[in-house]
């Protein structure tokens, strides 16, 4: 029983983190709160706002064991069901890198603080393996469980880089993955090809608008301070 995820999962969350945790704010954004109806075979997410396509199932989270189950591995799919078979390419990613979480059959998160809480970051940062487009979930179950689909319906928009976000959305990251605050800065700005420099104690990105986001870290490379500079 683990109270965090591996290293190796840690690693590659922290590197997508920012990145993610923006996409699925937008896509909550264009989602909404209606209620949808999920239709697995025909791979459909419906709702008063229309149908979204591209819906894989990711896995499902249980409230009595905390362990996850991927739906590759639950014996009422399997890995070859429609839904399903979109998402071994994140075993297939958890075999290349050596990501235990993406690989293990059911995945136990009763160590977790939160175990719900470890079940929605792991869903999230699996689906950022197959495009990242927002992943959906709702209880099953009478609410004994919830289950998590990944939405790659391209009707849905990316996110762009967004400065004003960008201290948020930093700090939030190195929030649910702490193990190198730095890891984190560098990805979000990679992942949008932000240019950086860093220095003992700083990275200072420069966005496409000419504005500079300086992050600053302590004597243990902790992010202490995200700042938004103007263009000069």
């Amino acid at each position: 029983m683990n109270a965090d995820f591996s290293p190796e999962l840690q690693a590659y969350g922290g590197w997508i983190a920012a990145a993610a945790i923006q996409q699925q704010d937008l896509f909550n954004e264009m989602v909404g709160p209606d209620s949808l109806q999920a239709d697995l075979d025909e791979r459909t997410l419906t709702g008063e706002r229309g149908t979204l396509g591209g819906v894989s199932l990711l896995g499902s989270f249980s409230e009595l064991d905390h362990t996850w189950l991927w739906g590759w591995a639950n014996p009422g799919f399997g890995p070859d069901a429609p839904a399903v078979a979109p998402t071994l390419a994140i075993r297939e990613f958890g075999d290349r890198h050596g990501i235990p979480e993406f690989t293990a059959e059911s995945p136990d998160l009763s160590g977790f603080p939160q175990p719900a809480q470890a079940a929605i970051t792991l869903a999230i940062t699996a689906g950022s393996v197959l495009g990242g487009r927002g992943v959906w979930s709702t209880a099953i179950n009478e609410g004994r469980g919830h289950v998590y689909l990944h939405v790659a319906d391209e009707q849905l928009p990316r996110a762009g880089f967004d400065p004003i976000a960008t201290p948020r959305l930093l700090l939030t990251a190195v929030s649910v993955f702490p193990g190198d605050h730095r890891r984190v800065v560098r990805g979000y700005f990679q992942h949008f090809g932000v240019p950086y420099e860093e220095a003992p104690d700083a990275i200072r990105g420069t966005a496409p608008n000419g504005s500079v986001i300086a992050t600053s870290y302590d004597e243990h490379g902790r992010l202490g301070n995200v700042q938004v500079e103007p263009k000069v």
